[in-house]
């Protein structure tokens, strides 16, 4: 087989510039600030009345899920890595739970992540009400009924031309959200 490199490299110069030309046109707006009390969310029942917390947005978001109290860091750290430890012996794709990765950080910056569909079953994800399948946080599974509050915070990202954007342009701001803040749960993206 035979490949043309030269006008491989000069085609991902023209692609690097114009994602370069695209992100120069990206704002980062803030979009919500918002809390829960583990109480809101440790019953599916309950959370359902405090999802009115959770706006719709028409725009990609990068959010960011914080603890209030650092003083409560190390309690649910410590009730993650026992619930953890036993959900290792669960068998996966049956009874085992996704949980995100643990990063094995001390911070009140639980995670960082994306979402350019539906942000609020994202939210219900990490809280742990919904399916035990998909990767997120999953809180009130883990979090041994400590009493603590969990702030939102979400940004807007909106280009300034009539360009949509794009899926891999959001996953570059939200890597460097990541960078800055080191959650304790998640992955950098996949770039």
């Amino acid at each position: 087989m035979k490949i043309d490199t030269k006008n491989l490299v000069r085609k991902s110069e023209r692609f690097a510039l114009d994602l370069s030309q695209q992100i120069s046109q990206i704002t980062l707006k803030p979009f919500l600030e918002t809390s829960f009390h583990c109480s809101e969310f440790r019953d599916k029942k309950v959370l359902k009345k405090h999802l009115h917390k959770i706006a719709k947005s028409d725009y990609p978001l990068i959010y960011v899920f914080e603890i209030k109290s650092a003083a409560k860091v190390k309690t649910l750290l410590k009730a993650y890595e026992a619930y953890h430890a036993l959900n290792l012996l669960k068998t996966k794709n049956e009874d085992r739970v996704n949980l995100s990765k643990y990063n094995r950080k001390s911070s009140s910056i639980l995670y960082v992540g994306s979402s350019t569909t539906d942000f609020r079953k994202r939210v219900k994800d990490h809280l742990g009400t919904q399916s035990s399948r998909t990767y997120a946080m999953h809180l009130c599974k883990w979090d041994g009924d400590a009493d603590y509050e969990v702030a939102i915070s979400a940004y807007q990202v909106i280009s300034q031309s009539d360009q949509a954007v794009e899926r891999f342009i959001v996953e570059i701001l939200e890597q460097q959200l990541w960078d800055v803040l080191q959650p304790v749960f998640g992955k950098r993206s996949g770039l």
